[in-house]
């Protein structure tokens, strides 16, 4: 079962984060305080009633980065996304800082011109650039997920999911379904163990699948079974691929006993026949392959 991780700026997730998270986020709030009071007792004050506008906007700014520093320290993210967007936004949280107390003191020139500024804008260059790496890292997560839903886990094939959603989108009609099923699966697993099964299925599905050229699909439906979609209205063609297939089976040695082997199931899409009717008649067909003998192919009629 994959374990969801739910984000939440709770002040209680201070101490489920890492030691770094939280040295940052203290770093940042003894700095505010420190120089916050440093500032108020050794700089000439100003008449606040004065500034009140500019003292509110740069308070709101203050607050509203210092809570986007908070998310990121509660967020999970690539190391490099991490890294840029929060130190990024403590530059930025410093130079804010400096800027809200402009309203308040006579600071130093060299506090409000080039120290104020220069920490203010390296913050919002390091955020920006943290907030690319964010997206990146995002992108990358939603590539993997998009490739997973369409992967077999274990033969790294194509699903039943894709194989489905294909051969309904595909335009080309009619055309051919092959339900292919590896003959005495379950016996192979009881003498040789599910392991060697596994083996046999990813060198199967490997083989299957460089076979499968051109417009051709191939995927694992499950188990042990896998299905083929060909683009094609010429029966003959297709007879002798699945023929190659169940040729190309016997190649695998299972651990230097015996060969491999497969039924198939052939069936032609008729006119507006349905994805799940030619299906249908694929797995009749392949079923009368196994009642006839095994490690042969059947037409659907």
């Amino acid at each position: 079962m994959i374990e969801t991780v739910k984000l939440t700026v709770k002040l209680s997730n201070f101490y489920k984060m890492p030691l770094i998270n939280k040295v940052l986020s203290l770093a940042l709030l003894i700095y505010i305080a420190i120089f916050s009071a440093y500032s108020l007792t050794n700089f000439p004050p100003l008449q606040v009633q004065n500034n009140v506008y500019g003292f509110t906007t740069d308070f709101i700014n203050l607050i509203v980065i210092i809570f986007l520093f908070w998310m990121v320290q509660c967020s999970e993210l690539s190391k490099k996304a991490y890294i840029f967007s929060s130190f990024g936004l403590l530059l930025w949280s410093i130079g804010t800082t400096a800027d809200v107390l402009d309203e308040l003191v006579v600071q130093p020139y060299w506090i409000s011109i080039y120290f104020e500024d220069l920490c203010r804008t390296s913050g919002m260059l390091l955020t920006s650039y943290g907030l690319f790496k964010t997206m990146r890292f995002v992108q990358s997560i939603n590539n993997r997920l998009a490739r997973e839903l369409i992967i077999d886990d274990l033969t790294k094939v194509h699903n039943r999911r894709y194989f489905y959603q294909h051969a309904k989108d595909a335009q080309h009609s009619p055309y051919v379904i092959l339900i292919i099923d590896i003959d005495h699966f379950k016996m192979i697993n009881d003498e040789f163990g599910h392991d060697v099964g596994d083996v046999i299925l990813k060198e199967l599905a490997t083989k299957y699948d460089n076979a499968f050229t051109h417009q051709n699909k191939f995927a694992r439906l499950g188990g042990e079974e896998f299905g083929g979609y060909l683009p094609t209205n010429n029966m003959t063609q297709a007879c002798d691929f699945s023929q190659q297939l169940i040729d190309l089976a016997h190649t695998i040695n299972i651990q230097n006993s015996r060969h491999l082997t497969v039924s198939i199931g052939v069936a032609m899409q008729t006119p507006n026949e349905p994805l799940d009717k030619v299906m249908k008649r694929a797995d009749q067909a392949l079923y009368l392959a196994k009642k006839s003998g095994r490690d042969r192919f059947e037409i659907a009629p």
